[in-house]
């Protein structure tokens, strides 16, 4: 008869050998494959204990078979809220229901939300994409437009004009004119004939402002100085980036200046200023003032006001509010710029403005534009989100026109162009299938608009599409973490702490547009002055006020007479413009400062380790939400880097193919690509994202089990078989067993008390009589704790001389073979082996 340490060694020295040769048994095979193909089925704890089959696969599984016919009992565990230390499941002393338990999630199920047009993750990255929409739109339109500006005056004939793609775009659209249907021998007609006065006699005057933006004569010939001066030029570029609503991008601000720059010398009166509204209204932004709002007689009246005059228009403007004070000097800002008269006249050989105005006025138009654009940005922000609360069918989308318009502005896409009936059928698509109506547009733009929202085929609401759960994000992460430092727990809680703080930080700046509103916002300013080590109850309102607006590049500045690196760092992590306008101040790669001085104090600036997991996890949560294909997912190098390295597989090698050819493996399927590999990291890392056989994503279910979960249960069934086997032959050696598969788990003494087999293992061990299970159960574990080291029991050495031990102890006190035990041998050996 073979020694219990002899049998031990047969099936641990190639373990997977024999899990394979017990997942072979036919029996086990046809359990394993009812239990994957049906357990996704299941929607209630009744299912699930109604199916025998699934009901006992499982409890064997997690050691419970002896309770199979407990049902009542396993029902309250099933149905326990493991989140709260009071449930049945948290109360109950053994380990295996608690297990048991966190391998479904009938709980969930119950308590599932309804599903909304969008969720907070979306909405963040349509928020985020709409405020960007003008810088990509201006630099997709940048390119007719510059043509346009280059080339119109060389055109010489209507006909050189018609063949010239963007021209004819640009000039068309100028004038409110959809070029992309307009009929080439129509337009020709209008440049050269009488269809622009016969249009006009119908209302409709868009082609007379055609004509005489080309004035072609009736032969389709130039004039001899040319189409368009400079400025009409100018104006006609101008008018295409306002059509396109693109008036406050970067390229149209541009235009704006140069407009301004060029026609500033022209004007003569106050009247000539008032009456241009481009360069009134670049003269109003530059100070801080709307020009959609302003009275044109009132800024005449400022602009010709005698500033030495106390009784001067501007000079009696009101003080009473905050408001009114910054009012009155932005106005007298704008009147010190000028040289009008008091009739708005300009004296002999004055021009309107000095070299130096000019330049200061336009620096001041760039600087300030794009605050209003901000502000603009998030009044549209806060309209959206209360109307796509409401939102619930596409229809709906369809007809609500702030939702709609913020949308396709979101995503690129012009809402006075684009084809209701077309944004319908990309609502109803599937944005990550190649074959849908989305994809088959072959514009990225329609892929992101149809992931942005949660519409079924039917147009109604539906589970969103997302490359992973909530759920599976978290695990994934907290496996990346696992990867830093396995033993730092507190560093792995302090970067957790750190990323939710940072995101929140974010969600709240997004809010606030003034420094007052950031000292006002709890949660922005708590996390700023943490970042820079100071406590915020502490802080001075107006101290800070003055710190985040001195200028450092000043050294006579507030800040820089303080000569406090803390207030310095501050300072430097925000842009704050005259008119206490505020942003996050960005380093030269895009990250945040504030954030980056943030990770540096609360995780330690020397701990490199702790602040780079922080930033990629933060990058990820960033990212994720903007996956809508698996080609998006693939594209992202730096997405893929942090889960395979999540998955311990970064060292692997992986081709794009691979990774591909993994995450669309059939789970359910042992001879899918990822279970080919025989490693059970390749199939969490395809379990962890929600992509189907065919590289589409799958919309969120709530499943009573996660493949994860399934594929652990899997395992555990057949471990549980290998420990039956075992018992069979040596019940030593399946409490070897048993003990090996538990022991890192194992975290607190009274588990060993609390599980019979457990106690058996270490009663066998250290030799303890039968009599030590009869003592009060605090002096049992007294006397344990002196016998195993319980912060040793994930250390792979340790658990096998634990195990050496017991197998040694249990032949002797079975007299199995022992004058041959190896284990005994080597107990021999060491009197203090342990």
């Amino acid at each position: 008869m073979l020694s219990t340490f002899t049998t031990y060694q047969l099936y641990t020295r190639d373990q997977s050998r024999v899990i394979d040769r017990i997942a072979a048994d036919p029996v086990n095979t046809r359990l394993a494959s009812y239990y994957r193909e049906n357990i996704g089925k299941v929607t209630s704890v009744d299912e699930f204990m109604g199916d025998y089959k699934l009901y006992s696969y499982a409890m064997t599984a997690y050691g419970l078979e002896d309770q199979i016919d407990s049902r009542a009992l396993i029902r309250k565990v099933l149905e326990s809220d493991l989140e709260d230390p009071k449930s049945f499941a948290n109360k109950l002393s053994d380990e295996r229901y608690r297990d048991f338990a966190k391998a479904f999630s009938f709980n969930a199920t119950s308590t599932k939300t309804d599903p909304a047009a969008q969720t907070n993750a979306q909405m963040q990255v349509m928020v985020e994409s709409y405020s960007e929409h003008r810088v990509k739109a201006g630099q997709a339109s940048a390119a007719n437009a510059n043509h346009f500006m280059e080339t119109i005056g060389t055109v010489k004939t209507v006909n050189q004009f018609l063949a010239d793609e963007k021209l004819f775009t640009v000039a068309l659209e100028a004038a409110g004119i959809d070029a992309s249907v307009a009929s080439v021998s129509f337009i020709r007609d209008v440049l050269t004939g009488t269809k622009a006065d016969e249009m006009s006699k119908k209302g409709d005057d868009r082609y007379l402002l055609l004509a005489a933006m080309l004035p072609f004569d009736e032969i389709g010939r130039a004039p001899a100085e040319g189409l368009q001066s400079a400025s009409e030029r100018n104006s006609t570029a101008y008018l295409y980036y306002q059509r396109k609503g693109l008036e406050n991008s970067p390229q149209a601000a541009a235009l704006q200046v140069s407009y301004y720059e060029a026609e500033i010398g022209n004007v003569e009166t106050a009247d000539d200023l008032i009456e241009n509204p481009r360069l009134a209204s670049v003269a109003l932004t530059a100070v801080g003032l709307n020009p959609e709002i302003e009275s044109s007689a009132f800024v005449w009246n400022v602009l010709t006001s005698d500033l030495s005059n106390p009784k001067s228009v501007v000079n009696k403007m009101s003080e009473a509010t905050t408001t009114d004070k910054t009012r009155k000097e932005q106005y007298i800002a704008l009147a010190k710029m000028f040289q009008f008269q008091t009739d708005g006249s300009l004296a002999d050989g004055d021009s309107a403005q000095t070299t130096e105005a000019v330049e200061a006025l336009t620096d001041g138009y760039l600087e300030k534009y794009a605050n209003a654009t901000a502000s603009a940005d998030k009044v549209s922000a806060s309209l959206y989100a209360a109307n796509v609360k409401n939102v619930t069918t596409v229809t709906g989308f369809l007809a609500n026109a702030a939702v709609y318009d913020y949308a396709l502005k979101s995503v690129g896409l012009d809402p006075e162009t684009t084809s209701k009936s077309t944004i319908m059928r990309v609502l109803r698509s599937d944005p990550s299938d190649p074959a849908s109506y989305a994809a088959k547009l072959g514009d990225d733009r329609y892929i992101r608009l149809a992931a942005s929202f949660n519409f079924g085929s039917d147009g109604k609401l539906a589970d969103m599409r997302r490359v992973q759960t909530e759920t599976a994000q978290g695990d994934t992460i907290d496996r990346y973490l696992e990867r830093i430092d396995e033993d730092d727990d507190e560093g792995k809680a302090a970067v957790t702490t750190a990323v939710q703080d940072s995101q929140a930080f974010k969600t709240a700046m997004r809010s606030i547009s003034t420094v007052d509103e950031f000292i006002a916002n709890e949660t922005a300013f708590d996390y700023a002055m943490k970042a820079i080590g100071f406590n915020p109850d502490t802080q001075n309102a107006d101290v800070i006020r003055r710190v985040v607006t001195s200028d450092l590049s000043d050294p006579n500045s507030f800040v820089n007479k303080l000569k406090i690196p803390a207030y310095t760092a501050l300072a430097s992590a925000f842009d704050v413009d005259a008119y206490g306008k505020i942003s996050i101040a960005t380093n030269d790669d895009g990250s945040s400062r504030m954030i980056d001085t943030y990770f540096g104090k609360v995780l330690g600036s020397a701990n490199t380790d702790l602040i780079e997991a922080a930033r990629g996890i933060l990058a990820y949560n960033v990212a994720l939400p903007s996956v809508a294909t698996m080609d998006d997912f693939l594209a992202d190098g730096d997405v893929v880097n942090f889960a395979l390295k999540a998955f311990d597989l970064d060292g692997e090698k992986l081709s794009t193919a691979d990774i591909r050819a993994i995450l669309t493996s059939d789970l359910s399927d042992s001879e899918s690509v990822a279970g080919k590999y025989g490693d059970k990291r390749y199939l969490e890392f395809a379990a962890a994202f929600n992509f189907d056989t065919d590289g589409t994503i799958e919309r969120d279910a709530m499943r009573v089990q996660s493949v994860t979960a399934m594929l652990t249960t899997q395992d555990l069934y057949l471990r549980q078989k290998m420990e039956e086997e075992a018992g069979g032959e040596s019940n030593g050696v399946r409490l070897a067993l048993y003990f090996k598969r538990s022991a890192e788990d194992i975290t607190n003494i009274y588990e060993f008390l609390a599980d019979d087999a457990l106690l058996e293992f270490v009663k066998t061990t250290f030799g303890l009589p039968d009599e030590f299970s009869s003592s009060n159960i605090d002096v049992q574990a007294r006397n344990l704790e002196k016998k195993v080291d319980l912060e040793q029991l994930s250390d792979p050495k340790y658990v096998d001389r634990m195990l050496n031990r017991f197998l040694a102890m249990y032949d002797l006190a079975n007299d199995t073979s022992s004058s041959s035990s190896p284990a005994l041998a080597i107990l021999g050996s060491s009197s203090s082996y342990l």
